[in-house]
């Protein structure tokens, strides 16, 4: 492993840089009405009251349209690189992934990501699938990402923090576009959209054609089509109601690249979603809103051929072969089944006095089906949800935020989560927060339904038995919990120009659920080395502690430069984690750290003329023990973006935009050891009218 590189020289460096006068010598030249305009950004995802970030109860980033446009991200897990505190990467050519405070495998599944409040969250999976959402990163108007526990105001697949992806309005468009993508691994994406209105409706529709390759060594190529649709209506001043529906279809081909030789499969999904949003503004201060949503997701991957089964279980007998695989139906991957999420809400927002509250109840329906995660048959959960935010201005410059959830389980379980900050506002540019907070997760249906067996035919040993034991359910799984202390600080620059966003912070988690293997008793005498005699299931038997600072500088340098700073330090105490992998009472212990400790990016945008744009990301995260990937090495890439402009007549534009990852090198293992990461480029043509 290489040596970690320190990069504290990094903040006070770029805070000098920005500060330099020299830097700000051309601020009146390029100035639209919009720079005048501009305020401390407004964001709902912290509470679901909308505050100003110097209310705020919790560190929030946000990622504008001038981000997301300027970074040249292919995705949305790239996008969040530019968050303090998160790690992405890349688990194969076209899979994606993120999480905050690393201590994660290759299915992160202790963060929700919604898109407009709806989440992708999947109870199968108990991830997010971010190939097959239904949108585009054009179509994305802002992402607002909470950094820290949200539980209580965004439930239990918040317990790390939440991303909420807000598209754009379709009443604040008109137009369109079309764009073209082609590149490295024979990229061949074209997307398009379009926002108009008819009558008291507006409305947008767009969608796209993603495919490519994949790398040579894997193949692990991408090929989907999706299709979505956003509508508001307002038939009168206080009634607004807003639709959203979409389908994503196609495949990708999934594996684990730690080995030379593993093969990639096809997994084929198919995706829809639809949306329903009613608000009633009800008077001057009290607002009442009515949503319900249902997600679906069908994943199909091959079922093994006979010569594979053969070669799986070194059996050669044909009768015996075909026996096996009536009993088993064994599949070439895991990520194969169906699942639905019902969620239906009421909430209640209002004013009274100093007081401002929201308040609501919500119930989910989940349901799962899977003939190689979920053996035994379909499952399903119900869930309640009660919940409830103050924001409380009990003295002139300071304020109280609180906030609740409480969750009951079908599954005869519940959880209770809190969370209290105390805000002092010295001027109205900055604050300072001192926040605690107790949340709870609830575990998925998988972590406490997943079962897999093997069974060998009755001629290997007279009846039909237990041939080995892989996964074995565990619905007595009891929640998770992390206590968090932070200190936090928000200061909005000069003229709205920039901001700087500090926090400290301390989480103390316990209960993490984890693998524990038991002895499987009930194998049958070992007919093929395959048999280990043991089983893995789900326990609450790990735990860990995070401390340590988050830096976010973002600063307007004149009228033409712009940089966005992101630093975090990360120390991370592992307990001693008992697993009994080999049915010795085996204890892991990952001092070679399952976090990341140091983590930074820098974005530097440049505006020379009004028609080109160019841009500088620079990304380094430090070595790093993923669960499942493994020891990785510490990387620094660095991505350049140029964009050009053409007016042309009415009333449209052309734009050429060359995107260059990792352009100077060296290619790099990215989570998995040959997963490598090299130069990639690409070219994106797009027409927008108006």
């Amino acid at each position: 492993m290489t040596n970690r590189k320190p990069l504290y020289w990094l903040a006070p460096l770029l805070a000098l840089g920005l500060t330099s006068p020299a830097l700000q010598a051309d601020e009146s030249l390029y100035l639209s009405e919009q720079d005048f305009l501009t305020d401390i950004p407004e964001i709902t995802s912290a509470t679901r009251l909308t505050q100003k970030l110097t209310e705020a109860p919790a560190s929030i980033s946000i990622l504008d349209r001038q981000i997301i446009a300027a970074s040249g991200a292919r995705n949305i897990p790239d996008l969040l690189r530019l968050v303090p505190g998160f790690q992405s990467y890349h688990i194969s050519a076209n899979k994606f992934a993120t999480t905050y405070h690393g201590a994660s495998d290759n299915f992160p599944r202790r963060l929700e990501v919604m898109v407009d409040g709806r989440s992708v969250y999947l109870p199968l999976l108990a991830t997010v699938d971010w190939t097959s959402l239904g949108i585009n990163l054009q179509d994305i108007e802002r992402i607002e990402v909470v950094r820290g526990s949200n539980v209580p105001t965004q439930g239990s697949n918040a317990f790390m923090g939440s991303i909420n992806i807000i598209t754009r309005s379709p009443a604040l468009l008109s137009g369109g576009y079309i764009s073209a993508t082609g590149g490295s691994m024979d990229t061949r994406d074209l997307q398009f959209g379009h926002a108009d209105q008819l009558s008291n409706w507006n409305y947008r529709l767009s969608g796209g054609h993603e495919e490519n390759d994949g790398t040579d060594l894997y193949g692990d190529a991408i090929k989907r089509n999706y299709l979505s649709f956003s509508g508001s209506y307002t038939p009168t001043l206080t009634d607004t109601f807003w639709i959203q529906a979409g389908v994503d279809r196609g495949h990708t081909y999934v594996g684990q690249s730690d080995k030379l030789d593993d093969p990639f499969h096809k997994r084929e999904h198919d995706s829809s979603y639809q949306s329903i949003r009613y608000q009633n503004l009800y008077s001057d201060t009290g607002t009442l809103q009515l949503r319900a949503h249902h997600n679906y997701l069908d994943l199909e991957t091959p079922a093994m051929s006979f010569e594979r089964v053969a070669e799986y279980t070194g059996m050669s007998n044909p009768a015996i072969v075909n026996e096996f695989i009536a009993l088993n139906a064994p599949r070439e991957d895991s990520e194969h089944g169906t699942t639905h999420s019902y969620d239906t809400e009421l909430q209640i927002t209002d004013r009274i006095g100093s007081l401002e509250l929201v308040g609501g109840l919500g119930y989910r329906y989940e349901t799962a089906e899977s003939d190689v995660l979920l053996q035994s048959g379909k499952v399903t959960e119900e869930r309640w949800r009660l919940f409830s935010n103050l924001d409380w201005d009990f003295a002139s410059r300071w304020s109280l935020s609180t906030g609740f959830m409480y969750e009951d389980s079908s599954e005869n379980s519940d959880a209770l989560s809190y969370r209290h900050a105390l805000i002092h506002r010295p001027d109205d540019q900055s604050s300072f927060r001192l926040g605690y907070s107790i949340s709870e997760r609830l575990p998925s249906l998988l972590e406490r339904h997943g079962n897999n067996t093997i069974y060998a035919p009755a001629a290997l040993t007279g009846t039909v038995q237990a041939y080995d034991k892989d996964k074995q359910a565990n619905p007595d799984l009891g929640p998770e919990r992390i206590k968090t202390y932070e200190i936090g600080y928000y200061r909005a620059l000069g003229n709205q120009q920039g901001h700087l966003d500090l926090r400290l912070f301390h989480e103390r988690l316990t209960n993490v659920i984890g693998s524990y293997y038991l002895p499987a008793d009930e194998l049958a005498p070992p007919p093929h080395p395959m048999t280990e005699g043991r089983v893995s299931t789900s326990m609450n038997n790990f735990s860990w502690e995070n401390q340590g600072i988050e830096i976010q500088l973002q600063k307007q340098l004149g009228s033409q430069f712009s940089a966005l700073l992101n630093y975090t330090y990360t120390n991370t105490l592992t307990d001693t984690w008992e697993t009994n992998k080999n049915l010795a009472g085996e204890t892991i212990s990952f001092r070679d750290s399952v976090t990341p400790e140091h983590t930074a990016s820098v974005m530097l945008n440049w505006t020379p003329t009004s028609d080109l744009n160019l841009s500088l990301m620079h990304y380094y995260m430090d070595s790093v023990h993923w669960f499942e990937g493994g020891v990785r090495d510490s990387y620094q890439r660095t991505d350049l973006r140029a964009a050009y402009d053409w007016q042309l007549s009415g009333g449209t534009e052309l734009e050429a935009a060359l995107t260059i990852q990792n352009a100077f090198g060296p290619t790099y293992e990215e989570f998995y050891q040959y997963n490598l990461f090299d130069r990639r480029a690409w070219l994106q043509l797009t027409l927008r009218y108006h």
